[in-house]
């Protein structure tokens, strides 16, 4: 059952209207991560989303999961708190009908700044396994600069083992930071190809609290030893 919602916060439910794009960001459970959608359709107090799609497949979507819709207007951001009502699977479009939870919020659009790194780290492309399971494998890599957004990374080929990169796959990196080991996920956004290597950028899904304290103080050192140069 949605909670009540406080009339005295500022209500930008107009901001979603058919049409708009967006990302359902889902932040628990196996099937955690941000996943590209669009507002299909607007029935009273219900909201059809094109149904979310990973790797190529409907994404399962039980009822009552909670999840948010995040859409991008101008300088801002705004998000929606949802869960999902009922799912239609036999339209040309399968549609994820949601209702809101809360009223959306404004989020002032974060610049996040970015500091080389040089990190030997490993990745796992998460889409080479869900398409030959058992397949995948744990990759030598070598970070290149990162931020509380995301990072890039670069592979040379040779140990890439004839694997690709795609726009939206889902990568694993593995890296230590002061001392302490870290697994975390997120999505490539931005790839190059050469004869000798690949270059990805991947944004991270989420940052735990103890984690963005510890990459910040990292960024923070690198960006006062820039300074003092």
């Amino acid at each position: 059952m949605a909670k009540q919602i406080d009339v005295t916060l500022q209500d930008y439910t107009n901001k979603l209207r058919v049409g708009v794009k967006g990302e359902i960001v889902i932040n628990a459970g196996i099937y955690k991560g941000r996943y590209p959608s669009i507002v299909e359709d607007i029935k009273g107090d219900a909201v059809g989303l094109a149904h979310p799609l990973m790797s190529g497949a409907l994404l399962p979507a039980y009822r009552d999961l909670n999840f948010e819709f995040v859409m991008e207007d101008g300088s801002a951001l705004y998000v929606f708190s949802m869960y999902v009502r009922r799912v239609e699977m036999q339209l040309a479009v399968p549609i994820m009908w949601a209702g809101l939870l809360d009223y959306p919020k404004r989020v002032q659009r974060r610049s996040f700044l970015r500091v080389s790194c040089l990190w030997s780290i490993l990745i796992y492309h998460m889409g080479q396994e869900l398409n030959a399971p058992m397949s995948a494998r744990w990759l030598p890599a070598k970070a290149v600069d990162i931020s509380l957004g995301g990072y890039r990374f670069k592979i040379a080929n040779e140990d890439a083992d004839g694997l690709s990169f795609e726009s939206d796959d889902r990568i694993l990196v593995y890296f230590t930071l002061f001392e302490k080991e870290y697994l975390l996920q997120g999505r490539a956004t931005r790839i190059v190809h050469t004869k000798d290597a690949w270059d990805v950028g991947v944004g991270f899904d989420s940052l735990s609290p103890s984690m963005e304290k510890r990459l910040f103080e990292y960024i923070r050192q690198q960006e006062i030893m820039w300074r003092d140069e």
